[in-house]
């Protein structure tokens, strides 16, 4: 009988939910005649929550879920829960048309087989734990995105026990967080804000978070302000990740089941295998966790030795992984071929990666920029592995028949590969097959590695186009590196051409002058990474603003320039306008609570019909001439 090949979706393997499931699935094939092949992406829901530029990112991520033909495969695994919230959809379309049995972890999705943590229960006890053990009676819920199903469902329970209890649950009780610590900060304000307006006390007796990681940033945030965890408010979370363990104090949380839920879909899924009937749905219920956020552990209490060890552990591994990145993008900086760039790879492959195994396969001629919609744009492409090890030996350099994703020899072995995609925002390139050490392994470390191999290859790309591109060279020559806008030789670089054209047509040229007020407040009070999203806020602004070949640039410090040819007075007015109005967009998107506000001056002339004797006497007459009317705008605010 042929060995059954099973393909698995998942998604954001350095977590630990993510890795403990794979682990589960991974016992319950133990001994069975299976190939199972993870197709992986590092998109997930902090990026997507923080940065819209990465847009690009998740489009190139998700061609990974579109590489394999599963009309060629037994079954497909797909674990849902921590997808990006972009990627839903379209995988549950794949599903939908997979030719092959489903198996879906996590949650619920209609026509597959589905294991999820009883979630009902184990959530339902955390709350229990805290009005039966503790006698709280005031709640409120830090929920996460709208959009994922699991937010909306713990809310519901949180509800449902509360009304049991005859507790209030109302709207007012919700608050609504990103699932990541950083939400921290904003939440306790609301919360601090909400109690404040009722004249009550000043917090509630327990704050209930939808996740682990927004429960860690809460209790960060509720104690810079003074308050303490457990006595002053009890503070608990869901999932028990590492960070959980070892967190001062540690937090009070459920386990949820994952290595079980992996375990069980492997053993539900080998019974669909064997024509065995099967439940729909099988709900595995979590373990509570209670510590020393809620009071249950003395707060003097604390695992160091088990700190220490697996400190020690992960430092050594992503020691070695550091090395073999930072070799590799040296090696990479001074390759000339793109043999060269795929040596420095492999040479990097066989250093302590926590690949096992490492396989680099480029879709052919991936330097064309290829943008792959769906899975009809691969029928015709084909794969060339271009270097990696397998079995600690360098790999067989070779194009594969087309729909074939792995070499035969890696096909044919009883090891499980993850793939995962390499590409430049939404233009895939390829992938990578890899086997790594899961345990105790930098994974955060691991995505850097690879994302580095995309970025080599492409900078090897660009740097060719580049060597023979002067003015390609120049364009960099002339970028600030925070902002990506120009630099001051960008100023006068285009100051002359705009000169030109404006005194050729006798219109205006204008030039702004753009200074941020209280650049030195924002960075004394909340950091200098704070003053660079200002900076990189009022530049992206000064872009989206820039509608008519305005060039915009960053003379320095916080003082910005924008040079524009054939303005008047409406242009100049409608400029500013737009400029303000995106920067506060910006800063609302952005969650920050202090202001960006900028100073803007203009001086708009015809150029003198006769020319000038110094082009760069000019540029800084302008340029003088703007920073005197900023200067008065600037001197009007404080007044």
């Amino acid at each position: 009988m042929a060995r059954k090949k099973i393909a698995v979706f998942i998604s954001a393997l350095y977590e630990d939910m993510v890795r403990e499931t794979v682990e589960g699935l991974l016992s319950a094939a133990y001994g069975e005649d299976l190939k199972i092949i993870f197709f992986t992406s590092f998109a997930d829901n902090h990026t997507s929550q923080h940065y819209d530029r990465y847009q690009d990112y998740d489009i190139g991520e998700f061609v990974v879920y579109l590489l394999p033909d599963l009309s060629e495969y037994d079954a497909l695994v797909s674990f849902d829960t921590y997808m990006t919230g972009s990627f839903i959809e379209p995988i549950n379309k794949l599903k939908k048309e997979a030719p092959c049995p489903v198996v879906t972890l996590g949650t619920v999705r209609e026509g597959t087989c589905n294991i999820v943590n009883d979630q009902d229960l184990s959530y339902a006890e955390v709350i229990e734990h805290c009005i039966n053990v503790h006698g709280a009676r005031d709640f409120v819920h830090v929920a996460g995105p709208v959009e994922r199903s699991f937010c909306m469902e713990r809310i519901e329970i949180f509800r449902k026990i509360l009304t049991k209890h005859g507790l209030p649950c109302g709207d007012d009780r919700i608050f609504y967080g990103t699932l990541r610590p950083e939400c921290g900060d904003e939440i306790v304000d609301q919360i601090l804000a909400s109690y404040a307006a009722k004249g009550e006390k000043k917090l509630p007796d327990v704050i209930n978070c939808v996740n682990d990681y927004t429960a860690i940033g809460v209790i960060s945030a509720v104690e810079s302000r003074g308050f303490r965890v457990p006595k002053d408010v009890i503070i608990t979370g869901y999932d028990d990740i590492l960070r959980a363990q070892f967190n001062d104090p540690s937090l009070t949380t459920s386990a949820q089941p994952f290595f079980r839920v992996g375990q069980t879909g492997m053993e539900m899924l080998l019974k669909i295998l064997n024509g065995e009937k099967v439940d729909s749905v099988v709900a595995v219920p979590g373990t509570l966790c209670a510590r020393q956020s809620c009071g249950c552990e003395p707060l003097n209490f604390m695992r160091k030795d088990m700190i220490r060890e697996k400190y020690i552990r992960m430092v050594s591994n992503m020691e070695s992984l550091s090395l073999a990145d930072t070799n590799l993008i040296l090696g990479g900086a001074v390759g000339i071929t793109a043999e060269d760039i795929y040596n420095e790879i492999e040479d990097s492959c066989l250093r302590e990666t926590g690949f096992q195994d490492a396989v680099l396969c480029m879709i052919h001629d991936w330097n064309t920029k290829k943008l792959i919609k769906d899975r009809d744009s691969l029928q015709n492409e084909s794969f060339d592995v271009v270097c990696g090890v397998w079995n600690s030996q360098p790999v067989l350099r070779r194009r594969l028949p087309k729909g074939q994703l792995l070499p035969p020899e890696m096909m044919d072995d009883d090891k499980p590969y993850y793939i995962f995609p390499v590409h430049h925002l939404q233009y895939f390139l390829g992938y990578f097959i890899v086997n790594p050490k899961l345990a105790e392994r930098g994974q955060l470390h691991i995505k850097s590695w690879l994302v580095s191999i995309s970025t080599i290859l492409v900078n090897w790309f660009f740097r060719n186009q580049l060597t023979d591109t002067v003015s390609e060279l120049e364009y960099l020559y002339q970028t600030d590196m925070l902002t990506g806008l120009y630099n001051r030789r960008g100023y006068y670089r285009f100051f002359e051409t705009y000169y030109e054209e404006c005194r050729a047509a006798g219109t205006e040229l204008a030039v702004f002058l753009i200074d941020m007020n209280g650049m030195k407040y924002v960075n004394d009070h909340y950091g200098h990474a704070e003053g660079d999203f200002c900076l990189c806020t009022i530049a992206e602004a000064m872009r989206l603003s820039a509608s008519d070949d305005e060039i915009c640039i960053r003379t320095g410090g916080d003082e910005f320039v924008v040079l524009a040819k054939h303005y008047d007075h409406v242009k100049e007015f409608t400029y500013t306008s737009l400029v303000r109005e995106k920067i506060e967009n910006l800063r609302q998107i952005g969650g920050k609570h202090y202001p960006i506000d900028v100073s803007i001056g203009c001086y708009r002339c015809v150029p003198n019909p006769d020319g000038v004797a110094s082009i760069q006497s000019e540029a800084e007459y302008y340029l003088g001439k703007a920073d005197e009317a900023m200067y008065i705008e600037k001197q009007a605010s404080k007044e």
